[in-house]
């Protein structure tokens, strides 16, 4: 055996059969009986014990785990995990691959096991690619543990025989132990966004008390809208739309264009359907499409304050990053303007674009929140400081959760989705903490996603998620597309 660590997570080649652990986990197959590979060499150096004690177990289902004894084997445990085949992507394998680890180290942890030995689930028979199954295998593991932190559970050893995954999982270990530099920060914010209100959709409009009973963990599908996971809304598909203009050039009315393929003829959507669109959006759209000026497109009154222009704004504070605050400002109140032109709207997007200015550079949340209010505070007019007030002087995030409301109102979005990021430590906490807030959980998720993915970067995004979304060849090139306007 030789082999690298980082973390609590140790890569080795050689056999697992070997090794003296706690618990070995077993790439079974539905039965729990046996099979070829990995399976085969566990139930050959267990003995014909092990397939007794399977006999009892009823099989196991995709995603799942189940424990037994380890007989003739020289460690205590065999956790056994049936990995999805592959299909092409689109079956729900990535989400059913991280559940896999994810069960394995629940098992463990129940058993107060202190290190446990994996093999590379499904990259075997199962033809799962291996590049995309290893990055799910440390995103996974690594994410047990942000979730778990006092888990009696020290080593995991990842265990394979084949030079080219040991290669991938060197190079996937390799990445997870760098900081984020400015590339992945931005890429992170995009598909942040993007996972966040993917993991949402499925929970909008449940009240907050739904989730204390109920609390979602994982991204799932269905649910409020009835559509499978990995679906994003409009909140997403409104970001795409403004992307896509920005590798144009800044056209505030050319972007308007977008908006108005989006909601006309189906563009940046999931699945070729418009499925949610707000009030104020679906108003400042059709006054474009009916040949209105500008000036007359977006609402400016006092209920036209939702958060739709908050949720979508994110590709242009990444591609305004490197200009001066005036700039920033001015901009970002003026994209906002084209559907919701309330000055509280504006002034909400203008700020979110400074901060993420300065969470790019590697500040912390709170030392960007302080520069994001130093560059703001003068432009916010008197009447609207009181509105600002938790936000400007940073008291939001030593808010009680009682405290955070999570509406669809700009303001409520912006303060909940600051403090769901300032009261976790990693990407996925985050945004399940914006979730389970309840109400408008795919825009809190989605802003605090955008939020949270610029602070931790691409890679701390759970790779399964990322896998699963819609469309995820196009959100990818596209992601990518952001990163290199936003650069020069």
């Amino acid at each position: 055996m030789h082999g690298t660590s980082t973390g609590r997570i140790k890569l080795t080649r050689g056999d697992i059969t070997k090794l003296r652990v706690d618990a070995i986990v077993n790439a079974a197959k539905r039965s729990l009986l046996g099979g070829g590979g990995v399976d085969g060499a566990i139930h050959r150096a267990a003995g014909p014990m092990l397939v007794e004690e399977c006999r009892g177990l009823g099989g196991c289902d995709t995603g799942d785990a189940k424990v037994t004894g380890a007989y003739d084997l020289p460690c205590r445990h065999v956790i056994h995990t049936v990995g999805p085949v592959w299909r092409g992507g689109g079956r729900g394998e990535p989400l059913l691959l991280a559940s896999c680890y994810r069960r394995c180290l629940e098992l463990a942890d129940a058993r107060d096991l202190q290190t446990i030995a994996f093999p590379a689930i499904s990259c075997g028979v199962y033809a799962y690619p291996i590049p995309a199954a290893c990055a799910i295998a440390v995103s996974a593991i690594e994410s047990y543990f942000d979730d778990h932190p006092n888990s009696p559970i020290r080593e995991v050893i990842l265990v394979c025989f084949e030079a080219e995954v040991s290669a991938a999982l060197e190079r996937t270990l390799a990445l997870h132990g760098r900081p984020p530099g400015v590339r992945e920060r931005l890429a992170g914010g995009m598909l942040g966004l993007l996972c966040g209100d993917a993991v949402g959709v499925p929970a909008e409009f449940k009240p907050r008390a739904h989730f204390v009973e109920h609390p979602v963990s994982e991204m799932t599908g269905f649910g409020t809208h009835n559509q499978p996971p990995g679906t994003w809304s409009d909140d997403s598909s409104m970001a795409l739309a403004t992307l896509a203009s920005l590798c144009d050039g800044y056209d505030p009315e050319d972007i308007m264009v977008k908006f108005g393929n989006w909601y006309e003829h189906r563009h940046f959507t999931p699945h070729g359907k418009v499925f949610d669109i707000g009030i104020s959006t679906r108003e400042a759209i059709n006054r474009h499409l009916n040949g209105k000026p500008r000036e007359e497109w977006g609402g400016n009154g006092e209920r036209s304050n939702g958060n739709g222009s908050l949720m979508r704004i994110y590709p242009l504070s990444a591609y305004l990053h490197r200009r001066e605050a005036h700039e920033i400002i001015a901009k970002s109140g003026e994209v906002s303007a084209l559907t919701h032109a309330h000055v509280r709207s504006q002034l909400c997007c203008a700020y979110f674009s400074l901060l993420i200015q300065q969470l790019l550079t590697g500040s912390d949340l709170a030392a960007a929140m302080a520069a994001a209010a130093t560059e703001l505070g003068p432009q916010i007019p008197a009447s609207e400081q009181p509105v600002f007030a938790r936000i400007l002087s940073g008291e939001v995030l030593k808010a009680e959760e009682s405290d955070i409301q999570s509406s669809g109102y700009v303001i409520h979005c912006l303060e909940a989705s600051l403090w769901c990021c300032a009261t976790t430590t990693n990407y996925r906490a985050a945004v399940l903490k914006a979730v389970n807030l309840g109400d408008d959980t795919d825009t809190t998720a989605a802003v605090a996603g955008a939020i949270a993915g610029v602070i931790y970067g691409r890679r701390a995004i759970p790779s399964a998620w990322v896998q699963q979304l819609a469309r995820r060849d196009t959100v990818l090139a596209m992601t990518r597309e952001l990163v290199e306007i936003s650069l020069q």
